[in-house]
């Protein structure tokens, strides 16, 4: 009786046993359902002609290739910045599989890369055609995220972090939008004052050379010609601000002799930049335009600083050796009494 017992506690233990093995076989395939140097995601990055980003916040954003440039079609067809699109694009084709950290549903959620509950839904396509499609979830450290493709139950860790995947368009706006290549310029004018450029050298017209700062020019051609787009305005709501006197306005004449106007317009916390270039309306940095606001001529000369009058040193006259008073003599030493003894 003792051995059967024995015999049938032997059995259901090797049966245990095995139905742990095979479980823990199916899980750590499930976990491990790719090499882990395998490619996250498989698409080459030169053919990818969309890009569309989701927020879980519901904002989103989405840039279009325009032959080797990228566009913002829902910012006025703005020009993006194509490094910064060329860049996401090369990372998440390098990131690799990984080890997954989880595989169900509910880890999905936990980190944040659930259909319904993500960071970031990120789709690359090619023509009308998805390429890669995947979620980036929370923090997996330093630019590192949390990632789950479509379809797929694995979350693994990817090199790529919700900053690099920004959904709005200004995040991507190419900055360089309101600035001038100062070396295709020969004049820029603003109000009561030119600024002429000689070889590399940039000059205040009607000025001599010696009551102008250099270094207070410098900045000014700077300021003028370094402009940073904050964002695209709605030009219906910007153009109106231009039909008053703007804030500040300058026209920049190129080595060919066509000109540029630029004018900005205070428009609530921020100002709005038009350029007779473009038929963008920009939004620039308050600061950026009260410094322009303050460039006047005045301020580009040398200041005439008041000279303190400095003590001069006068010798004494000399007196000649015969007029000198005598020296008087000194007294003589008195010596103690014990050594007259």
């Amino acid at each position: 009786m003792l051995q059967r017992v024995i015999y049938a506690a032997a059995v259901l233990l090797a049966v245990q046993l095995g139905v742990a093995a095979v479980l823990q076989v199916r899980s750590s395939s499930s976990l491990n359902a790719a090499p882990p140097e395998a490619p996250f995601a498989s698409f080459d990055p030169a053919k990818i002609s969309t890009v569309q980003i989701s927020a879980g916040d519901g904002k989103k954003v989405t840039l279009a290739k325009n032959g080797k440039s990228w566009l913002l079609p829902d910012a006025y067809s703005a020009p993006a910045d194509s490094g910064q699109v060329d860049y996401l694009l090369q990372k998440v084709a390098k990131a690799k599989q990984g080890l997954a950290v989880a595989s169900t549903k509910g880890a999905a959620k936990r980190f944040k890369t659930a259909d319904n509950e993500f960071e970031r839904h990120v789709v690359f396509k090619e023509g009308d055609k998805a390429v890669a499609e995947f979620y980036l979830g929370s923090s997996a450290g330093l630019r590192q995220s949390y990632a789950r493709l479509s379809g797929k139950d694995e979350v693994v860790s990817i090199p790529v972090s919700g900053f690099e995947a920004e959904a709005e368009a200004d995040k991507w706006l190419d900055k360089g939008l309101g600035r001038l290549n100062r070396d295709e310029l020969k004049k820029i004018e603003l109000a009561d004052f030119a600024l002429v450029r000689q070889d590399k050298d940039w000059k205040l017209d009607g000025a001599a050379e010696g009551e102008v700062s250099k270094e207070e020019v410098g900045k000014a051609v700077e300021k003028l010609t370094g402009l940073t787009a904050q964002g695209v305005l709605d030009p219906a709501k910007a153009e109106p601000l231009f039909k008053q006197t703007p804030a500040v306005q300058f026209t920049a004449t190129k080595n060919d002799d066509s000109k540029v106007t630029c004018a900005l317009a205070k428009q609530d916390d921020h100002y709005a930049l038009k350029s007779s270039a473009s038929q963008l309306c920009l939004k620039i940095g308050t600061w950026q335009a009260e410094e322009l606001a303050k460039l006047k001529r005045a301020n580009l000369l040398v200041k005439n600083e008041e000279k303190t009058p400095v003590a001069q040193f006068v010798p004494a006259p000399a007196v000649a050796p015969e007029t000198q008073a005598p020296v008087p003599a000194l007294p003589p030493v008195q010596q103690p009494e014990a050594e007259k003894k």
